[in-house]
């Protein structure tokens, strides 16, 4: 990773879009069983966009490229955000609807951030330790422990507060809420194998239940937010935070609140379909396709 940055920074930034185009054009090409997974994610997120099961081929194609082009983009601008100044990484932020979402944090309150894996959350995450009074968030640990050595010194550099999974992850995170601090969860993949079941993007599908769970036992809010690359921009945009139920038991109430996640995150992928970059293989309802 680190030769790679050294690599990336010796190509001028005018030309990111064409190391972007090709970058995610190789990576279409090159793996028929990941594209097929691809285009069948982007065929859930474009049903449930168009409210309709018939996608047009050609849209649909086009929406799987286009999840390629995005994450190629991601992945460059996450090399070259370690050569950035803090401000300007800040400054390259358009956030919308924010303002309930910053005052909260200015105030130091218990606050819990979904997201999902669209656009660059990554400078999302960045934007909100930066501006709003730091972040703890959680990073699966790869396979690859340099890389993901590589990972925790970026994001630490940033002022974030990584916790690894497969400790006690959820101890870890209700300290951090009773400090008052944000907690920021990525939660369209469910990693753990043990995610809540719920209804998104038209089928049943495992989430990772950590927000619920800390909400309830927190009793703090979760605000979904959306990252979107934007031309020459990324747009951090909040939508209304979700309140844990005072009735029920502890289940019922984590499982109402993931509930909610779940449809906040489907507004927060439809949006832009094409910038959902997940990976992974849900089950998909009957679909039918033309030219």
């Amino acid at each position: 990773m680190r030769t790679a940055v050294v690599v990336l920074n010796r190509v001028p930034r005018v030309l990111d879009p064409v190391v972007w185009t090709i970058a995610g054009a190789t990576s279409y090409v090159s793996n028929r069983q990941r594209r097929a997974i691809v285009r069948g994610n982007q065929r859930l997120a474009l049903s449930a966009r168009t409210g309709s099961q018939v996608i047009a081929r050609s849209r649909l194609e086009l929406s799987t490229y286009r999840a390629y082009y995005f994450y190629a983009r991601y992945w460059v601008e996450v090399l070259r955000v370690q050569s950035l100044a803090p401000e300007d990484i800040v400054l390259a932020v358009d956030p919308v609807r924010a303002e309930d979402f910053v005052a909260r944090r200015m105030a130091s309150q218990p606050t819990i951030a979904v997201l999902a894996h669209v656009g660059n959350w990554e400078w999302g995450g960045a934007w909100v330790s930066l501006a709003c009074n730091g972040v703890t968030a959680v990073a699966e640990a790869l396979d690859d422990a340099e890389m993901t050595d590589w990972f925790l010194t970026a994001r630490r550099r940033l002022g974030m507060e990584i916790v690894l999974t497969g400790g006690d992850v959820v101890r870890t995170l209700l300290k951090a809420l009773r400090q008052g601090k944000l907690v920021a969860l990525v939660v369209d993949r469910d990693v753990s194998g043990t995610g809540e079941m719920v209804d998104f993007l038209g089928t049943r599908v495992p989430l990772s239940s950590g927000p619920g769970v800390l909400s309830v036992m927190s009793g703090a809010p979760i605000y979904p937010v959306g990252t979107y690359q934007r031309r020459g921009r990324q747009e951090v945009r909040f939508y209304p935070p979700i309140v844990p139920p005072q009735e029920g038991t502890r289940a019922e109430r984590v499982s109402a609140v993931m509930h909610q996640v779940a449809k906040a995150l489907e507004v927060i992928v439809t949006e832009e379909p094409g910038q959902w970059h997940n990976f992974q293989k849900y089950e998909l309802p009957a679909t039918r396709e033309f030219d």
